[in-house]
């Protein structure tokens, strides 16, 4: 009849239905748990019953067709269980001796008052629960019952097929189910496949798609199960939306109810357990424990067959694993024979298992080794382990070198043997050599200590003494001696801090201190070093490396030096000082013995002292002036490339027998000299010395660039001054005369010669304008200010002849610049735009502007670093990009050749640059770039 709930559904049946609607008013007034439903005959209660479910039935005795009696009779061949109360309004003995042999289970005769029907509630409801309670206990009973064979089949199953087949046989052998399956996920479709099924299935399977994911088909029991790891239930197929992917299929074979388990074991899961019922509300919260205690003891067992597969497999992983081993793996028993040994124990020794089975440990050793052997079992038993060294003694007669580690084995508290790994020390003893042959060999020493404080050395080797001063076994025995009594006291802390860091980081460590060894010298080691860690993650000790640096740190900070002083030459103001600086240089930070710098004086005939040391004079007395053909520093200079002599008194057309120097370099500072570095001892210089030496040269001569550029620039700079004095006053004063002359000849006669004259005179105006403009513009801007750009271009158009051409200003923008000389800038290009129609430089005379500048516009825009002046001319005459800004080009007879150089050096001088290509339009365009907005 379905899962009972809380309310009391009630069928009465009476041929009176005024009665019947009455009685269940009350009924259900007298408690609210009742829903009444009538029925006017038994054939018509018999059709509710087919079709509905009822916790209890009221009839009357005296009805039309069957009476009371037959009705119950009727209704315990179907329902034999449901409660049954005769309600009749003819009371007999004789009627109720019948209802009793019926099988009613109560009687009660109608009465008058409503009084009566409170009496008929509580025999419905004493009916009801007796009912139910009953009910229950045979659910329990058959629960258990099936929960009993299932565990029993499927602990005697012998693969994981047979313990689902089994489930699935006996769950949908038992009422009221009809159907049961198991599946697993797949996991590269994400489906659910069934595996296994037993009952109605009619070909379900093959007909439906069952998923774990957000798709319809993932929404029903078996996805929920799965994806919630909990029994998910649809207690009505026909109403259950969650069930629409497969509702037809289940109707059609008669599933009404759906229950899925999932298969989970210690948070793995195995499948699923699929179970339909042929009835509603078959679920109830009794079946549903029963699923999830079956599903949770099904997968109980697949999980006990999948650790006993791991397990088999462990153990064939390990024993093919011990037999592929190097080493000698060995189980001994507690009296010293052999219970477990792999292949390699019989391939080093030469016996057979057989043999192995029937011999003691200790004949396997030589007789002098086997009471060492023999003790070294018994500590293994006794105190739980062993390590031991000694020979194999082979079938042979061979002695192989082995090293044995032994465990004790338990049972409770009994000792029952030992489990150990024998190694073969012949590798190892070879690479220890090997390794101590190396380690002889390295620049450095190697080290071992232990992660307490002061870090005591445990182990130290290698050029111990030769770094330190102090014997090995010195630092070894005296805790802390290294990191207190060997670390410069300004470097522990550091040192201390990059090891520390390092151990904290499980990283290896690089750091490089100063040491002071046992006779006080101070040197510069490097070291590397990683930390050996216990099986917590502690660090419980250092091993590392330590090497003399001492060399290429001094070579280091002379470079270091060597470039800071490049700073100093760079802002010396003349050649005499750029050569002390040099020599000062070569004598405090690289320690070279005798620095002395020459500079070539064509006037003196040779390269003259210019700066030298106190050591210089000591060796080779007073420097003298050296001739370009003479000796090693003439050859420098005359070759240009640096000189060495490690002996110079072997070579005798260079040698000097009247000077102790013995070593020299000499290295040439382009045009200007010679460095020279000297030494009385022999092989002094090593490559190292002679590359820092050509590094402070090339510093030297890069300084004595600048400052010969600095002097032509002023040298230059006189002769502009000097020619723009010239051109201001010698040629203006005698155009001036003549142009006073030409306008006193117009007075006295009208001639056309007497124009060309006047153009003559205009156009030798604008030559001296420009002369003047090239030779001031090339003087860096150092003093700019903020210039409004769109401004500045109304105010230049209009200084301008432009007849009437166009200005298209398209620029919005502040920068900083020399702002009179930014007017020149865009006044030149203006005029070249407008006079000369962009053909090219200074294409026509500035008499034709008017002609030529009609029709042109000019565009002035903005850069993303600066701005551009564009025009609609013809442009620039193709191969002419590269010359148009040459003083005096122009691709005109009439043109003087200097207004787009002029242009060029405002450029130049405010740093920016400039460029010239065809507009838009086919014109010219001049991009100024590199431009400091404000």
């Amino acid at each position: 009849m379905g899962t009972l709930g809380t309310s009391v559904r009630v069928l009465h049946v009476d041929d009176d239905p005024d009665f019947a609607e009455t009685a269940a008013a009350f009924l259900e007034r007298d408690d609210a748990r009742f829903e009444v439903e009538t029925a006017t005959s038994a054939s018509a209660g018999l059709d509710r019953l087919a079709d509905e479910e009822f916790d209890c039935v009221v009839s009357d005795y005296e009805m039309p067709g069957r009476n009371g009696i037959e009705f119950l009779e009727a209704v315990s061949q179907d329902y034999p269980d449901l409660p049954f109360i005769l309600y009749t309004g003819r009371g007999s003995e004789e009627v109720a001796s019948d209802a009793i042999s019926a099988g009613v289970t109560d009687y009660l005769q109608k009465g008058t008052g409503t009084s009566q029907y409170t009496v008929l509630a509580n025999r419905i409801s004493n009916a009801v629960e007796q009912y139910r309670t009953n009910r229950r206990a045979a659910e329990l009973d058959r629960v258990r019952t099936l929960a009993s064979d299932i565990n029993q089949a499927i602990v005697r199953a012998e693969s994981p097929r047979e313990v689902k087949a089994r489930a699935c046989e006996i769950i949908s052998a038992s009422e009221p189910y009809l159907f049961a399956w198991i599946g697993d996920v797949d996991p590269d479709t994400g489906q659910v496949e069934p595996e296994v099924s037993a009952g109605t299935e009619d070909g379900y399977l093959d007909t439906v798609t069952v998923t774990t994911d957000d798709d319809p088909t993932g929404q029903g029991p078996v996805g929920t199960a799965i994806s919630e790891r909990r029994v998910a239930v649809s207690q009505n197929i026909a109403e259950d939306p969650a069930f629409e992917p497969w509702r037809a299929d289940a109707i059609e074979r008669g599933y009404r109810a759906a229950a899925a388990v999932p298969l989970e074991y210690q948070d793995t899961l195995y499948g699923a357990l699929v179970v339909y019922a042929e009835r509603t509300n078959s679920f109830d919260e009794n079946e549903r424990e029963l699923l999830a205690e079956l599903g949770r003891d099904i997968a109980h067992v697949l999980h006990s067959f999948d650790v006993r597969a791991r397990l088999r497999e462990e153990r064939e992983f390990i024993e093919q694993a011990l037999d592929s081993l190097n080493d000698v793996f060995y189980v001994l028993n507690a009296d010293g024979t052999f219970r477990r040994w792999n292949d390699q124990l019989s391939a080093v020794t030469g016996y057979g298992d057989e043999e192995l089975a029937e011999i003691q440990a200790i004949e396997l050793f030589p007789e002098g080794e086997r009471e060492k052997i023999a003790d070294a079992i018994e500590e293994a038993l006794t105190t739980g382990e062993t390590t031991v060294e000694s020979e194999f003694l082979t079938a042979d007669g061979e002695h192989i070198p082995y090293e044995f580690t032994g465990s004790q084995l338990t049972s409770t508290d009994d000792r029952v043997g030992l489990i150990g790994i024998g190694r073969d020390l012949t590798a190892r003893k070879q690479r220890e050599r090997r390794l101590q042959r190396l380690i002889d060999t390295l620049p450095g020493m190697v080290y071992r200590c232990r992660n307490d404080p002061g870090r005591p050395t445990e182990e130290i080797r290698g050029n111990v003494r030769e770094i330190t001063g102090y014997d090995a076994s010195e630092l070894e025995r005296t805790d802390g001696l290294y990191g207190e009594g060997v670390v410069h006291p300004d470097d522990r802390e550091e040192r201390s801090s990059a090891v520390q860091n390092g151990l904290d980081a499980h990283e290896a460590f690089e750091v490089t201190y100063r040491i002071r060894t046992e006779d006080g010298e101070v040197k510069w080691v490097w070291e590397r070093g990683q930390g050996v860690y216990a099986d917590d993650g502690e660090p419980v000790a250092l091993e590392g490396f330590i090497t003399d640096i001492t060399e290429r740190e001094q070579r280091k900070l002379a470079v270091d030096a060597l470039h800071e002083t490049a700073q100093s030459v760079m802002r010396a103001d003349t050649a005499a000082q750029v050569a002390e600086i040099t020599v000062d240089t070569i004598s405090d930070v690289l320690d070279m013995p005798a620095n002395g710098l020459h500079l070539y004086d064509e006037d003196e005939g040779g390269l003259v002292p210019a700066a030298w040391t106190d050591r210089t004079e000591e060796i080779v007395g007073e420097p003298p002036t050296i001739a370009p053909d003479e000796g090693i520093a003439g050859n420098a200079f005359e070759t240009g490339r640096s000189q060495v002599y490690s002996d110079i008194s072997t070579v005798a057309d260079r040698f000097n027998p009247n000077t102790s120097v013995r070593s020299q370099i000499a290295v040439p500072l382009d045009d200007h000299g010679v460095l020279l570095i000297g030494s009385p001892d022999p092989d002094a210089f090593d490559d190292v010395d002679v590359s820092l030496a050509e590094v402070a040269a090339t510093h030297a001569t890069t300084a004595l660039d600048h400052i010969e550029h600095e002097r032509e620039l002023e040298r230059q700079n006189e002769r502009l001054e000097e020619f723009a004095g010239i051109v201001s006053h010698d040629l203006r004063n005698p155009l001036t005369v003549a142009e006073g002359h030409l306008e006193l000849a117009r007075e006295e006669c009208d001639s056309e010669h007497l124009s060309g004259v006047a153009k003559m005179h205009d156009r030798m105006t604008i030559l001296i304008d420009d002369l003047l403009a090239l030779a001031h513009e090339g003087e860096e801007v150092t003093d700019p200010e903020t210039v409004d750009l769109s401004d500045l271009v109304e105010n230049c158009w209009h200084h301008v002849e432009t007849a009437d051409a166009t200005l298209v200003g398209d620029v919005s923008r502040t920068l900083r610049a020399d702002r009179s000389r930014l007017e020149q800038l865009l006044e030149n290009l203006f005029r070249n735009a407008v006079e000369h129609g962009s053909t090219g430089p200074d294409s026509q005379a500035r008499q034709g502007a008017v002609e030529h500048g009609d029709d042109v516009t000019v565009t002035v825009g903005g850069l993303s670093d600066g701005f551009y002046v564009a025009d609609d001319g013809p442009g620039i005459p193709e191969g002419d990009y590269d010359r148009i800004f040459e003083s005096g080009y122009s691709t005109s007879d009439r043109g003087t050749g200097f207004g787009l150089a002029i242009v060029r050096e405002i450029v130049e001088a405010h740093g920016w640059r400039i460029r010239a290509t065809d507009s838009e339009t086919g014109g010219a365009r001049f991009e100024i770039t590199g431009v400091e907005s404000d």
